[in-house]
């Protein structure tokens, strides 16, 4: 008797900015076991970069989330403002999709969403246990896309436990850049390296550790491997 196909889980995937998510498919195909089907939506995608300038400016607003548009441009908008849009899509996935779980592509605060009746995967709550169970109290840097981003997070992980150093490079932009923050990093002292962002891949991941020196985790390679355990056969 020949055996029945395994049955595949469908993850959804909510980017703060827009889908398809290009940048993260390569990296899927590594990190995800091959019987999850990935469906992905975008808080930003019924808007065009300009619209986004336009209805949600910036300014001096000190919380800031960066994320990717549709056509690889990179896009920043304050956190408050992409709150209520995150929440839209999140809660239409969950609605309309038929996904068994949820990963959101933002390592800022989320709402539990207990109410859903699928899990979502937040990113900031899985890394932040995951790196105070490896590396307790020990001396962290963080290296933010936006150098607005880092006064945050270093009293974010402080607040965690531990000795913070930050810089910033995005992962969306110049190539030259991670270099250059690269080896920064290899400067200074730290026992781990954190890229805090889910726009980094592996790829950068691999660049940035070997010029800095430095063990090197992306949020992706926590997320995911949690995702695998909830879904994977």
């Amino acid at each position: 008797m020949s055996e029945s196909p395994t049955a595949s889980s469908r993850l959804g995937i909510v980017t703060i900015g827009q889908a398809p998510r290009s940048d993260l498919h390569d990296d899927l195909a590594t990190l995800l076991d091959e019987n999850i089907e990935v469906v992905e939506r975008g808080a930003l995608d019924s808007l065009t970069l300009e619209e986004i300038e336009r209805r949600y400016p910036v300014g001096d607003q000190p919380q800031v989330l960066v994320s990717r548009m549709r056509d690889g441009r990179q896009v920043t908008i304050a956190e408050p403002d992409l709150e209520p849009l995150l929440d839209t899509a999140i809660r239409t996935m969950a609605d309309d999709d038929g996904v068994d779980a949820i990963v959101v592509l933002c390592t800022g605060d989320l709402p539990d969403y207990n109410d859903l009746g699928v899990p979502v995967l937040s990113p900031r709550r899985l890394v932040r246990h995951g790196i105070q169970a490896l590396f307790p109290a020990g001396r962290l840097l963080v290296m933010s896309p936006e150098s607005r981003q880092k006064a945050h997070a270093r009293m974010r992980w402080q607040a965690a436990g531990f000795h913070v150093e930050t810089l910033s490079a995005s992962p969306y932009g110049d190539t030259a850049e991670l270099e250059h923050a690269a080896r920064q990093a290899a400067s200074l002292e730290c026992d781990l390296l954190y890229l805090d962002c889910m726009g980094y891949t592996l790829s950068q991941r691999q660049r940035i550790a070997r010029l800095s020196g430095q063990r090197t985790v992306t949020p992706r390679q926590l997320v995911f491997s949690a995702a695998n355990l909830l879904l994977g056969h």
